[in-house]
C-alpha cells in the first residue's frame, strides 16, 4: 500500500541506492543488442552544478532511459573536464584571498593544489548528478585530464605534427590581459559599447597638413605602420607615398593605397596598426608592413609609446585623449557604438596582439566534417542549426590552441639550441626544454567521445561504442565543441563521432534575462530539488524543452509538475486501495478481456492509452521531450485520472463480477504502461508506483528499466468509440460550466432535459455517465422548455436545467450582469494590449499569441455568460 501523501526524499534515496547496487545503469558490449551511447558533455571542475547542467542532463537522462526501455544497450558516460582558463582562475581568486599568486606557489606546487580542488569538486559534480537521477556507467567515469585522456591528446597532436596540421608561428591572436592568455575566435564575446570616434591630424613630413585618420582607440596610434586610403577616393590621392608623422613620438610612417578602406567611415583614412587588429594585419601582410606593439601582454603601453610607456591601456586612454585635444592634434570627437570583444571567461576587453603561437590547420579537417553533415550522416536536431554550423565549416580559419596559462595538457612539444624541435612525452635528453604553454582545453575536450573508449588504442569498447549516438548540448558551444569533435572524429577514426546532435536552449529567469550572480537572478537546482522533489524539477524542466528554444524558468512551472507528481500517486493509491489483498494468479491481463462485454469508457481508455504510448514513443525517439511530456500528462491528467477514473468508481465500488475485474485490470495494465513511458521523464515517482503495481500486472521485473516498455499487445484503437466519448465529455462538461457559472453545487443533485440529434442515444445508452459526473438525479427526452430553466448546450444535444427553487434568478441575473460589464471591459483591455504588441517591433511571437489567447478568453466568457442571461430572461 502506498503511504497516504508522496514524500520525494526517502523514494529517492532508496530508489537511486537500490539502482546502483543492481547495477542497473552500468553497460557491456553485447552482440546481440544495438549499442545506443551518449558521452556526457564533461562538466568543468569548476563548482557546484546549475541550472543548466540540470536541464541538460535530464535531457540525456530522458533518451537513456528511453533507449534502455526500448531494448538498446544503453550507456552513457560520466565525466568532467578540466577546464583550463575557467577552472585556474577560481583557483587564482582563492589564491589571492589568501594574500599570494600562482607565481609565488610556483608551477608544480599550483598544480598540485589545483588536483587537491579537482578530486574535490568532481565528488560534488558526480553526487550532484547522482542526486538527479542520472542512469549514468558509473564504473566508466572520465577526466580529461586522466591518464588515459592524456594519452589520447598526445597521440592527437603528434599525428597531426606528422600530417604538418599543427605548427608555430607568429600571428595576431585574442589576448586576454586578465587571464594572461591567447584565446581562439570563437571563446570572444562581443558586445556594443558606447565610446568616442576621434579624428586626429597626422601632420605631414617635413611640415603642412597632413592627414586626419578617425579611430576609437587612439592609443594604439603608437604601434601605427602606414595611413590607408581607398585608391578611388579622390580627397587623399596628393597624399598618396608621402609620409606623416605619428603624433608625440615622430615615427615617419607611409601613405598607401587598399581597397579595405572604406570611403564612408570616419575621414576615409584608415590609420594601419598591423600588431593589433585583424583587418590591419591583412592590410600589413598585403604591403609588407612591420608588426609594432604599442601594448603589451600586460595591458601597459611599450616604449613604442615613448612617454606613455609603462600607463595601464585604460589611464593611456584617458592621457593620450586629454593630450591630442591639448596640443591640437585632435579635430573631432563623436559619439560612436562599436563592437568590443571581450573574454569569455573573465569578462575583460580582448588586446588583439600578434604573437607567438600555436595553431592547428583546419581547412583540411572541416572538409570531411562539411562532407559528412550535407551527407546527412550527421545530423543537428533543431534543422535550423544547421545552417551556421555549415557556415563556420565553409568559413573556418585556423585554430589557435596554445594558452599561457599552467592548467592542462602541456603542448608536448620540446626545443634544444641547434636542434629541430621534437614531439615527445617526455624530455628526449639533456638540455631539451619542453614548451611552457598547454593546450586549449577545447583540444583535449574534442578527443571526448574517442578518448573515453580508450582511442588510440584499438579497444573492444571502442569497436562497439564508437560512434557514440547523440549528443545533447547547448547552442552557444555548437562552434567551440560540436564542430571539432566532429572533424577530430572523422580524421583519426573516419567516422562521425555521433549522430546526431540535439541543441537545447538556454536556460533563462522568468523575465527571459540570463541569469547570473550579480542579477540575482541564478537558480539552484538542489533547492528546487529539495523542495518539490526532483522527479518535478525535471519534468518542469523537460516540458518546456523545446528543440533549440531557451526556457524562462519559473519556479510556478516546478510547482505545477510537483502537482502532477501528487496526482498520480492519489490516483494509483485509490486504484491500489480498490483492488484485492492477493494479486490473481498472472495478474490483470488486458488481453482476458471480452471485447464484447467492454463499456465505452473502457474502449475509448484503451484506444487514447495505445495512442499516447505511441506518441511518447514516437517524440522521445526524435529528440522532442517537450511534446512527449506534453502527451502524456494530457492522457493522465486530463483523461485517464479526470474521467476513466471518475466513471469507473461506480463498479468498483459496486458487488464483485465480472464488471469490476474489467475495471480493475484496465486501471491496472493502462497505469503500468503509461508509468513505463513516464518512466524517462520522471523516474522516481514511477519506479515506487511499479514497485507496488506489478504483481497486479503480472511483473516479474525489479525495476521499470529491467523490463522494458509495456507491451500493449492487441491494436485496441476505436476511433468510433473516441468520437463518442468526446461528445459525452462534452454534455458532461456543458452541464458543469453552467452549474459553476451560476454557483450549484455539484453535490446537488438535479434533473434535466434533453433534446438534439445526439439526445436519444445520450439518454438511452450513456445517461448513467452524464448523471454520475454532471450531478444529475436523471435525464430525460425533451417534450418542452421546463419553466425557470437554463440551459447548457454540447455537441449536438442540449440540456434544459429546471432552476426553480435552486437559484435566485433576480440576484443571478443582477450578478452575471455585471460580470457580464466586466468581461466587455477586459475585452476592450486585451484588444488594446494586441493592438499594441502587434503594431510593436521586435516584439517575440510567443508574447503576441500569449496576448491573443487572453482575448480569446475573455470573449469566450463573455458570450458564455451572455448566453446564461438570455437562457434565464
Amino acid at each position: 500500500m502506498l503511504d497516504k501523501a508522496y514524500d520525494p526524499k526517502p523514494v529517492e534515496e532508496r530508489n537511486l541506492a537500490a539502482w546502483e547496487a543492481a547495477g542497473l545503469s552500468r553497460s557491456t558490449p553485447r552482440a546481440d543488442r544495438r549499442a545506443f551511447t551518449i558521452a556526457i558533455p564533461p562538466p568543468n571542475v569548476t563548482g557546484a552544478l546549475h541550472i543548466g547542467h540540470a536541464l541538460n542532463n535530464t535531457l540525456q537522462d530522458a533518451f537513456i532511459r528511453h533507449r534502455r526501455l526500448s531494448g538498446d544497450e544503453a550507456c552513457w558516460v560520466p565525466g568532467t573536464d578540466h577546464g583550463g582558463i575557467a577552472t585556474q582562475n577560481v583557483m587564482e581568486k582563492q589564491l589571492k584571498a589568501e594574500g599570494t599568486d600562482r607565481r609565488a606557489l610556483g608551477r608544480d606546487a599550483f598544480l598540485e593544489r589545483m588536483q587537491v580542488w579537482t578530486r574535490d569538486c568532481k565528488k560534488t559534480i558526480l553526487g550532484q548528478l547522482r542526486r538527479l537521477g542520472c542512469s549514468l556507467d558509473w564504473s566508466r567515469e572520465a577526466f580529461t585530464m586522466d591518464e588515459p585522456r592524456a594519452q589520447a591528446v598526445y597521440a592527437a597532436f603528434k599525428l597531426l605534427w606528422e600530417r604538418g596540421l599543427v605548427y608555430r608561428g607568429e600571428r595576431l591572436v585574442n589576448w586576454c590581459v586578465r587571464c594572461g592568455t591567447a584565446l581562439s575566435d570563437i571563446e570572444v564575446e562581443r558586445e556594443e559599447r558606447r565610446g568616442g570616434l576621434f579624428h586626429i591630424h597626422y601632420p605631414l613630413e617635413g611640415g603642412g597638413e597632413g592627414i586626419v585618420v578617425a579611430t576609437t582607440r587612439p592609443i594604439t596610434m603608437f604601434g601605427d605602420c602606414a595611413v590607408a586610403v581607398n585608391p578611388k577616393d579622390p580627397r587623399w590621392k596628393h597624399l598618396v607615398g608621402k609620409k606623416v608623422l605619428i603624433p608625440f613620438i615622430d615615427r615617419a610612417i607611409p601613405v598607401i593605397e587598399d581597397s579595405y578602406v572604406e570611403f564612408e567611415f570616419g575621414t576615409g583614412a584608415l590609420k594601419v596598426t598591423p600588431a593589433h587588429d585583424q583587418n590591419d594585419w591583412d592590410i600589413g601582410e598585403r604591403h609588407h608592413l612591420p608588426a609594432i606593439k604599442a601594448i603589451g601582454p600586460d595591458g601597459k603601453l611599450t616604449e613604442a609609446a615613448g612617454p606613455y610607456a609603462g600607463l595601464s591601456r585604460e589611464k593611456a586612454q584617458d592621457q593620450v585623449t586629454a593630450d591630442l585635444e591639448a596640443r591640437g592634434f585632435l579635430r573631432k570627437k563623436e559619439d560612436h557604438k562599436s563592437a568590443v570583444q571581450t573574454c569569455y571567461r573573465c569578462g575583460s576587453v580582448i588586446e588583439p596582439l600578434s604573437s607567438l603561437q600555436w595553431f592547428v590547420k583546419q581547412t583540411e579537417l572541416a572538409k570531411p566534417a562539411l562532407k559528412a553533415f550535407d551527407a546527412g550522416e550527421f545530423k543537428i536536431h533543431p534543422e535550423e542549426r544547421g545552417k551556421p554550423y555549415r557556415d563556420w565549416l565553409v568559413n573556418i580559419k585556423d585554430w589557435c590552441v596554445s594558452r599561457q596559462i599552467w592548467w592542462g595538457h602541456r603542448i608536448p612539444v620540446w626545443y634544444k639550441d641547434g636542434e629541430n624541435p621534437t614531439v615527445a612525452q617526455t624530455s628526449p635528453g639533456a638540455g631539451w626544454t619542453q614548451d611552457p604553454d598547454v593546450l586549449d582545453t577545447w583540444f583535449s575536450s574534442a578527443l571526448w567521445p574517442l578518448a573515453v573508449f580508450g582511442w588510440p588504442e584499438k579497444t573492444a569498447d571502442l569497436a562497439y561504442y564508437y560512434p557514440t549516438s547523440t549528443l545533447v548540448t547547448g547552442y552557444e558551444i555548437l562552434f567551440l565543441w560540436v564542430a571539432r569533435m566532429q572533424m577530430m572524429g572523422l580524421a583519426f577514426e573516419g567516422r562521425v563521432p555521433f549522430a546526431d546532435a540535439v541543441i537545447h536552449g538556454i536556460v533563462r529567469d522568468k523575465s527571459g534575462k540570463k541569469m547570473s550572480k550579480s542579477l540575482g537572478n541564478v537558480v539552484d537546482p538542489l533547492a528546487m530539488m529539495d523542495k518539490y522533489g526532483t522527479d518535478a524539477l525535471r519534468f518542469s524542466l523537460l516540458a518546456q524543452a523545446h528543440p533549440g528554444k531557451d526556457i524562462p524558468f519559473d519556479e510556478q512551472t516546478v510547482v505545477g509538475a510537483r502537482n502532477f507528481v501528487n496526482k498520480l500517486w492519489n490516483s494509483t493509491r485509490f486504484v491500489t486501495m480498490s483492488l484485492p489483498e492477493n494479486a490473481p494468479p498472472g495478474g490483470y491481463r488486458l488481453e482476458k478481456l471480452s471485447r464484447g462485454r467492454l463499456e465505452l469508457s473502457d474502449r475509448w481508455i484503451l484506444s487514447r492509452y495505445q495512442g499516447a504510448l505511441a506518441k511518447a514513443r514516437t517524440h522521445l525517439d526524435a529528440y522532442e521531450p517537450a511534446a512527449a511530456a506534453d502527451a502524456l500528462y494530457g492522457f493522465l491528467w486530463d483523461e485517464f485520472c479526470a474521467w476513466y477514473i471518475e466513471l469507473a468508481k461506480t463498479r468498483l465500488q459496486g458487488v464483485d463480477g465480472d464488471d469490476k475485474e474489467t475495471a480493475r485490470a484496465i486501471l491496472v495494465q493502462v497505469l503500468v504502461g503509461t508509468l513505463k513511458a513516464l518512466h524517462p521523464i520522471m523516474p522516481f515517482v514511477t519506479e515506487e508506483i511499479y514497485a507496488a503495481l506489478k504483481p497486479y500486472a503480472g511483473e516479474t521485473s525489479a525495476f521499470v528499466l529491467s523490463g522494458g516498455y509495456h507491451a500493449v499487445g492487441a491494436d485496441w484503437s476505436d476511433g468510433a468509440a473516441e468520437k463518442e466519448m468526446v461528445r459525452v465529455m462534452s454534455a458532461v462538461t456543458a452541464i458543469r460550466s453552467l452549474r459553476a457559472q451560476l454557483g450549484v453545487p455539484l453535490a446537488l443533485k438535479i434533473a434535466a432535459v434533453a433534446e438534439g440529434p445526439f439526445a436519444p442515444k445520450l439518454i438511452g445508452e450513456h445517461r448513467a455517465y452524464v448523471c454520475a459526473l454532471a450531478g444529475l438525479s436523471d435525464v430525460s427526452a425533451f417534450s418542452s422548455r421546463p419553466p425557470q430553466s437554463a440551459a447548457a448546450v454540447a455537441d449536438g444535444v442540449t440540456f434544459h436545467v429546471p432552476l426553480a427553487g435552486v437559484i435566485d434568478f433576480v440576484k443571478e441575473r443582477e450578478r452575471l450582469s455585471k460580470e457580464l460589464a466586466k468581461a466587455e471591459g477586459d475585452i476592450q483591455k486585451c484588444a488594446a494590449k494586441l493592438k499594441n504588441l502587434s503594431a510593436a517591433a521586435s516584439v517575440p511571437p510567443e508574447k503576441i499569441a500569449e496576448a491573443k489567447a487572453q482575448f480569446d478568453s475573455v470573449s469566450s466568457r463573455r458570450d458564455q455568460i451572455g448566453q446564461t442571461l438570455k437562457w434565464l430572461d
